[in-house]
């Protein structure tokens, strides 16, 4: 091969290298670019599940604890491993960032996959609050609330009345309310301190409740009807203690209006002439005992809380009475009555001015044979 044509077939070589180089550069280059375009695809999801924890929530809901003195790394650990969160290093890290790692104890009720700042917001609302009802009846007895918060609590009617009777619960509310129970503090003779200051009402109790906040707010709403009622109880002439203990056995003794507004009245007699108030009432709590007929062996019964056999009101209430009771023996019924009975069979309540028309009354009403036991 002469030497032009070695030229010009080298020339020529070096034409299809260079066009092949410039080729394998561009499909280099190309795929370079699909590869950053897939690196910051991939770091743009990243980032989206690191913000927000996953792509979607599930319907799916669990309950979980978070522990009294939990860090934020045993709270991401919980939520992790409950499928809540998808990775907890990081949703640390999230809360670290936004400044809400300040997570009470409590339980949650959260969806599962949740993002983080979904899990964060639900988690800075606070533990999901269980609120359990507790309805006190009108004229229940400390120890039949004592029963009644057992049974909406889950726990043993007798630790409760332990706690409901405790010294120190006593003490703590004395201080709160000096002015409600000052004399009733003073009184040695009374069976329980908190009888007749627990107001029968509807109370909604929270998961982390006490059987003492029970009892706190109960007194602390006899405490605003005392307050309500100043004027009413300074006009009658009793402490409020006193008061209270009529207006248990008002609440006991007669289930309308009426007859709570006339029974009070017949009350009132019977103290202003110094005459035993004899209400069967007294003596079922003397006797610590329920029943529809009253024996004269019941009445007999050595106890300051029997009032046949002593004059004056006792030593407190005999129960816990309502806001009806309590205004109802705020503005008694005048009249000449020293007497009532009720039909055990229908509830009646029939009034007499003497003895011999009572004693035809019960007589008539109130026997052994129609008694409702």
């Amino acid at each position: 091969m002469s030497k032009k044509a070695r030229e010009e077939f080298y020339e020529k070589q070096k034409q299809i290298d260079k066009k092949s180089n410039g080729t394998a550069s561009k499909i280099t280059m190309w795929v370079i670019l699909v590869f950053i375009g897939l690196l910051v695809v991939t770091g743009l999801s990243l980032g989206f599940m690191a913000i927000q924890g996953g792509f979607g929530s599930s319907d799916e809901t669990v309950e979980v604890e978070i522990p009294e003195g939990s860090t934020a790394s045993d709270i991401a650990k919980i939520l992790d491993d409950q499928g809540i969160i998808f990775n907890d290093y990081l949703f640390v890290t999230y809360l670290r960032l936004t400044g809400e790692d300040a997570i009470e104890a409590g339980t949650y009720t959260l969806n599962k996959n949740l993002g983080f700042q979904e899990a964060s917001n639900q988690l800075q609302q606070g533990a999901t609050i269980e609120v359990a009802t507790l309805a006190i009846p009108e004229g229940s007895s400390l120890e039949d609330i004592s029963q009644i918060i057992a049974d909406t609590m889950g726990l043993e009617q007798a630790d409760v009345l332990t706690q409901m009777t405790d010294e120190s619960l006593f003490s703590d509310l004395l201080a709160q309310y000096p002015d409600l129970l000052t004399d009733v503090s003073e009184n040695e003779d009374v069976r329980y301190k908190l009888e007749g200051y627990l107001y029968p009402a509807t109370y909604e109790l929270d998961s982390s409740a006490t059987v003492a906040d029970a009892v706190t707010m109960m007194v602390s709403e006899m405490e605003n009807i005392r307050l309500q009622h100043t004027a009413d109880i300074e006009a009658s002439g009793l402490t409020f203690h006193e008061f209270l203990t009529l207006a248990s056995l008002v609440e006991a003794e007669a289930s309308t209006k009426e007859d709570r507004e006339m029974i009070a009245g017949v009350f009132n007699n019977r103290l202003a002439i110094d005459m035993p108030i004899q209400s069967d009432i007294s003596v079922l709590y003397a006797n610590n005992t329920h029943s529809a007929y009253v024996t004269n062996e019941d009445a007999a019964v050595d106890s300051p809380y029997n009032l046949y056999i002593n004059t004056g009101l006792g030593p407190g209430p005999f129960n816990n009475p309502g806001l009806e009771a309590i205004e109802a023996s705020m503005n008694p019924t005048e009249s000449n009555y020293l007497y009532f009975v009720a039909d055990l069979t229908t509830g009646e309540v029939y009034y007499s001015e003497t003895y011999e028309e009572h004693a035809a009354l019960v007589e008539q009403y109130v026997t052994e044979a129609n008694a409702d036991l």
